[in-house]
This record gives structure tokens, C-alpha cells and sequence, in this order.
């Protein structure tokens, strides 16, 4: 019966999409911040574990080609996000060939699988630039992130109030400790990790106080307004402390050199006042941020930070002359050293190779560059969209000093769509500027005209 539900589901979805390509702009963000990750999996519809999500994403580049770019005659838009996703799944593909090549006994799915994930990143990457056409696009697209990361952030607080029935969203693994134990370890909701959704809820935080000032309706900054305590609530019951600290750090910036302060400054205050009135609430988090390092006995830190300092040390004695220049995959440097590489800067040359860490300079610099020019250009609303992607790349940067941010799946999704944000606001920004000088120079010609006939 459920098979013939989600059937049903899957061509009503698809005929919505042929009518109207532009609203997989918006279902795409409910499929993967929403995604009922173990529920699915345990269904077993389709082989490797294939998700929704994957098909959805597929069925939407599809209908994009065919309905926008093919019989719309939408221009293609091969620019910094399409480019760039592209140009990482070649790196993405030598580097796990040459994982394969250094450990051979691997399966093909253990290869392959990662691969094939890439390119729904390539095509998810494409469906979003081809589907953003004109400020409208642009700000309904921020608008629809916010409100379906905070309806994943409400997913969080949900699996800490009610663990066995919010489980569903979760993973395999945290199914597997609820069992054993009987408790959350730590809230995730649909997003899958403590540590990497926390960083997204922060970044979703960021994104929503920039948005507020360009609202034109009192509905919607109270509807952004409300989304962040939500937000910072979920992010409080992940208990990471490493999306703490990027959240904190951006906060602390943007309170001094934002238009944003009165925002970063009115957070900070909350926080602190809720910490002094309800200590409780903190009382899981603070043990877990005091137990980072110890002074007693010579100094040393808690075995969760150690094993960070241990898996960098690890990856660096691993690297070959192969590692360096082609990269080795995720999966062979995981089993090496018993986990993963905790850093997105250590992964980008030990899983990506040289190759990697240039792609990152260049793809993440060239987002940030164009963002600043917007924000100097003072253009609304793509200033506001500049400002919004760029304070979030922040936190990202933050967070990818404990944590493989560039990897991650649903970060690669949000610094991705970040990237179609910073493109399309960049090319509609130019576009603005000439249609405001053309109609200037339209105003001028005639008084112009008329001084030169008159004298």
C-alpha cells in the first residue's frame, strides 16, 4: 500500500514539475532538509540504497532541460556554480579511482556509489541556476531555505521530545543507540548529524537576520523572527560545540561591521539572559564544551577532541606522492585511520588531492569576491542576498576547521545553492545597472535635444 502511495505521489509530483519547472526550486528543499532517511531505508524500494531525494533531483533537472532550456528557450547558464560543481565531480571521480587503485579489494558500489551521488549535486546544481530568472525567483529561493531549514531545525527538537517516533528521519546508526540505550545521544532530526546540522542551523540563523531588513512585509520579518529561536533551540539540543562556535564567531563579527548588529547584538543577549535565568537548559552543552581540554595533570584533552588531533596526525603520516597529486576518496583514508577527516581544509588535499585544495581557492574565493562586489554595490535585494550567502560562508569556513564541511551531503547542497545565489544575483545585478543607465541616458537625451535646438 505504501509503495502505491509514494507511486501516486511521484507522478502527481512529476506533473506539478511539468507545469510549472520553477516550484522544484521550492519542493527541493522539503525533500532533502525533511527526508524520512531510515524510513525509506528500511522500505528497501530501491537497490544501493538509492533515496527520494535522488530521484526527485533527477526528475527535476530532467524536466528543466526539456521544459525550460529546450522548449522555453532558456539560455544555458554555465557560470561559477555550474562550472564549479562540475570541475569537482571530475576531482571527485580521479580521487576515488585512485583510492580504488590503492585498495583494490573494495566493492564497485563502495566506489561507484559515491561517484553517482555527485552527480545529483551536478544536475541539482543546474536545476537551481536554470530556475532563478529575476529578483522574485531570488528572493523566494532564500525565503523557502530559511523556512525549511527551520522546519528541519523543529524535526531536531522534536527526536529530543520524542525520540521513538521522530527516529524515522534519522540514520541507521542513531536507530541502532536509541535501541541499545534507550535515549537520544544527540538530537538530529532529519539532518542526519549533530555536528554538520548544527553548522546549517547556524548558517540558516545568519542567512534569516540578513533577510529581515529587506522584508517589505511586517508578516514576514515576524515570520523570520520567530524561525530563529527555533533554529537556535535545535542547535542547542545537537549539542555540538563546533556549530556553537561558528554560529558564536560570526555572531560576534557581524555584531561589530554588519548593517545586521542591532540582530547579532539583541542574540547574544538573549542567550546570555536565558543562560543566567535557566541554567538547565545549557547544563548538557556546558559539560560537553568544559570537558574539551583539562589543565589538571599536565593538561590533555577529552577523548573527542584527542581523536581529532590523532585522525589529523594520522592522515598526514598516511599521504603518498599518489595522495597528493590525484587524492584518494573518502572511503580508503576513513578505513585507514578509523574515521573520517574532521576538517575541511585536511580533506580537501588528502581526499581531493592538490587538486582539491585549488578548487576550493579558486571556487570559494571567486563566491566571495562577487558577494563583496554586491554588497559595495548597494543594489537591493542582492546586496541583502550577497550579504546573507556571505555571513553564512563564514560560519561554514568556521566550521570546516573540526569539521569536513566540503563533503558532507547537505552542506554540499547549501554551499551549492549558495553559489547559484551569488551567480544570479551577480548576472541580475548587471542586468539592473543597465536598465537603470539606459533609462537614464533615455531621460536625459530629450533635455538634451532641446538645450542644443534652443541654442
Amino acid at each position: 500500500m505504501i509503495p502505491f502511495l509514494l507511486l501516486l505521489l511521484g507522478v502527481a509530483t512529476l506533473i506539478v514539475l511539468a507545469v510549472n519547472p520553477k516550484i522544484g526550486s521550492v519542493l527541493v528543499w522539503v525533500v532533502v532538509f525533511l527526508y524520512p532517511h531510515l524510513y525509506m531505508e528500511r522500505l528497501g524500494l530501491l537497490p544501493w540504497n538509492i533515496g527520494v531525494d535522488d530521484l526527485f533531483i533527477c526528475a527535476f533537472f530532467l524536466i528543466v532541460v526539456i521544459r525550460r532550456n529546450i522548449l522555453g528557450g532558456v539560455p544555458l547558464r554555465m557560470g561559477i556554480s555550474v562550472l564549479g560543481v562540475t570541475t569537482y565531480f571530475v576531482i571527485w571521480t580521479i580521487a576515488h579511482l585512485s583510492g580504488w587503485s590503492m585498495m583494490p579489494e573494495l566493492l564497485p558500489i563502495d566506489v561507484v556509489k559515491p561517484i553517482l551521488k555527485c552527480v545529483v549535486f551536478v544536475l541539482f546544481t543546474y536545476a537551481m541556476v536554470h530556475t532563478i530568472d529575476d529578483q522574485r525567483d531570488l528572493q523566494r529561493s532564500g525565503w523557502v531555505f530559511v523556512t525549511c531549514l527551520t522546519l528541519a531545525g523543529a524535526t531536531v527538537i522534536l527526536h529530543q521530545l520524542f525520540p521513538q517516533q521522530m527516529v524515522i528521519f534519522a540514520s541507521e546508526r542513531i536507530a541502532r543507540y536509541q535501541s541499545w540505550y534507550g535515549t537520544v545521544e544527540r538530537a538530529v532530526g532529519s539532518l542526519l548529524s549533530a555536528n554538520t546540522g548544527c553548522a546549517i542551523l547556524g548558517m540558516a540563523v545568519l542567512f534569516a537576520i540578513s533577510m529581515i531588513r529587506n522584508q517589505a512585509t511586517l508578516l514576514r520579518k515576524t515570520l523570520l523572527l520567530l524561525s530563529i529561536p527555533v533554529l537556535l533551540v535545535s542547535m542547542l539540543l545537537t549539542e555540538s560545540r563546533t556549530g556553537a562556535l561558528a554560529l558564536g564567531v560570526s555572531l560576534v563579527v557581524m555584531a561589530v561591521v554588519s548593517r545586521s548588529r542591532f540582530y547579532a547584538w539583541a542574540i547574544g543577549t538573549c542567550v546570555v539572559v536565558l543562560a543566567v535565568l535557566k541554567p538547565g537548559l545549557f547544563v548538557d552543552f556546558w559539560h560537553r564544551l568544559s570537558a574539551i581540554y583539562d589543565p589538571e595533570f599536565g593538561g590533555r584533552f577529552d577523548p573527542s577532541a584527542q581523536r581529532r588531533i590523532d585522525v589529523w596526525k594520522a592522515y598526514w603520516d598516511m599521504a603518498t606522492p599518489q595522495v597528493w597529486l590525484f587524492g584518494q576518496g573518502r572511503l580508503v583514508p576513513t578505513i585507514k585511520a578509523g574515521t573520517h577527516s574532521h576538517s575541511s581544509y585536511l580533506g580537501a588535499l588528502f581526499i581531493h588531492g592538490i587538486a582539491g585544495v585549488i578548487w576550493l581557492v579558486l571556487f570559494f574565493g571567486i563566491i566571495v569576491r562577487r558577494g563583496l562586489w554586491l554588497v559595495r554595490r548597494g543594489i537591493e535585494p542582492y546586496r541583502t542576498t550577497a550579504s546573507a550567502v556571505l555571513w553564512g560562508l563564514l560560519a561554514w569556513g568556521v566550521a570546516g576547521l573540526t569539521l569536513d564541511m566540503v563533503v558532507t551531503p547537505l552542506s554540499r547542497y547549501v554551499y551549492l545553492f549558495y553559489a547559484v545565489l551569488i551567480e544570479r544575483a551577480f548576472a541580475l545585478s548587471k542586468q539592473a545597472a543597465v536598465t537603470t543607465n539606459a533609462q537614464f541616458t533615455e531621460q536625459l537625451s530629450p533635455r538634451t535635444g532641446s538645450r542644443l535646438a534652443t541654442s
